[in-house]
């Protein structure tokens, strides 16, 4: 048995907002916007926590991004999304992390009794007033061991 533990962090954030290059599952650039929705592989009400992570370089005001969760229903549509976090920059930019339990979200009333398990894979960022020009909003998750 090897001495080294795997480390349980995913090696690079999805992202949400922002621009992403060639990877091995998308075969071409991609530019995200605001309000984008994101199906991801990983269900983070499964997860032991998950990372919300907000950069820019700078813009003419205070920024907010708001991520916003949503399930996957029994029928293979997607259910409604709830809001787990807000997090804002100021004009002078930076970068912000926002840790989340993936265990405490809740589901919207509607959806509870029609999901199966873990089911938070729809995930997508709001920014307001407006998204400056090379910002970044991104996940990581913690998978339970």
């Amino acid at each position: 048995m090897s001495p080294y533990k795997a480390n349980p962090l995913l090696d690079a954030a999805t992202v949400l907002v922002g621009w992403t290059n060639r990877s091995a599952t998308r075969d071409t650039e991609q530019l995200f916007a605001s309000g984008d929705v994101v199906r991801l592989n990983t269900k983070l009400d499964a997860t032991l926590h998950f990372t919300l992570m907000v950069s820019h370089p700078g813009h003419n005001v205070a920024v907010e991004a708001q991520l916003e969760l949503a399930p996957l229903l029994r029928d293979g549509t997607m259910g409604t999304f709830v809001g787990v976090a807000t997090v804002a920059i100021p004009a002078e930019g930076g970068r912000v992390e926002a840790y989340i339990s993936g265990k405490d979200i809740q589901l919207d009333a509607a959806d509870q009794g029609n999901v199966d398990g873990a089911s938070l894979c729809f995930a997508r960022a709001l920014v307001t007033p407006s998204t400056p020009e090379g910002m970044v909003v991104g996940l990581t998750a913690t998978l339970p061991a």
